[in-house]
């Protein structure tokens, strides 16, 4: 039998920008994270206590979605569990582990070809988070991938140890740790980064957020709303190049599964069980 990596955390999302300087302003003076020093070209934001969780890139370089590892014998791990699904992961040069602000990394693809890096050590930060506007952002909590080979990405991923906890038609929600999930899977007709969404304390940082985001005439997409499958309450905000922002809070958590994956129908209602609809962008409206 194959071991399977230790999965830590999701680390950081990277997002090829058209427009850096537009996308930059949104981050910090709009959505609220902390703008830190640049390196390596990479405009780069903090949430948390790392040294950043966002990073906004060249357009001609690929969007990427970090995952932190144990250790460095995870990545040897990971490489060899993805082989025997099919799938390849390649280590980082000493370059490219720098430029992703950890001690070291291997690159690897989904069947979709979305770039994931497996990151051992991601840096941390000993200042305080301090961020542009108080919107009550505790750190990155999980990601929205698009998905355009649904069961292979399924493969793909439980080959690096994560596990299915839900699924919405087949939207696929994907459990690492403690949390009903950390990654989803939305099938589409393209790949990419669908979401980057940051936990807030509260549903009082949700709503206070989505009038903050009324009064700019920033574009919601969705929200405020809560999903059936994990509890968690939502608001979804459109940044530039159609990038998608989230405010989140109160999934479901706990030190093992209390049910097993449960199965939604492919409609609205088991998306949001208030009732908010999604805003033209069909992955989240469950194809409709």
């Amino acid at each position: 039998m194959t071991a399977v990596p230790r999965l830590a955390s999701v680390a950081y999302v990277r997002v090829a920008a058209s427009e850096p300087a537009a996308s930059a302003r949104f981050a910090s003076e709009v959505f609220g994270l902390e703008k830190v020093p640049s390196v390596n070209g990479e405009i780069a934001f903090r949430s948390d206590s790392r040294y950043r969780t966002l990073g906004l890139l060249d357009a001609e370089i690929p969007s990427s979605v970090g995952i932190e590892l144990w250790d460095e014998a995870d990545l040897t791990t990971a490489e060899t569990a993805l082989a025997a699904k099919g799938f390849t992961a390649r280590r980082a040069s000493a370059d490219e582990a720098r430029a992703r602000h950890a001690v070291a990394a291997a690159l690897a693809q989904d069947a979709s070809g979305n770039a994931i890096d497996l990151v051992v050590r991601p840096q941390q930060s000993g200042k305080r988070y301090f961020p542009s506007r108080d919107a009550g952002i505790l750190g990155l909590h999980n990601v929205g991938l698009r998905s355009i080979a649904i069961e292979r990405d399924r493969a793909f991923w439980t080959a690096l140890g994560a596990t299915n906890s839900g699924y919405v038609g087949e939207i696929t929600y994907l459990r690492i740790d403690d949390c009903h999930h950390r990654i989803a899977l939305y099938p589409a007709r393209r790949a990419g980064v669908l979401y980057a969404a940051f936990e807030v304390e509260s549903l009082d940082q949700i709503m206070q957020n989505n009038y903050f985001m009324q009064e700019r005439q920033v574009r919601i997409v969705q929200g405020p709303g809560r999903q059936p499958a994990s509890g968690q309450i939502f608001l979804h905000v459109e940044g530039p190049d159609g990038m998608i922002y989230s405010y989140v809070h109160g999934m479901h958590r706990g030190p093992a599964p209390l049910h097993p994956p449960r199965q939604y129908s492919p409609s609205a209602d088991s998306l949001c069980a208030w009732g908010s609809t999604s805003q033209g962008v069909p992955e989240l409206g469950a194809g409709e």
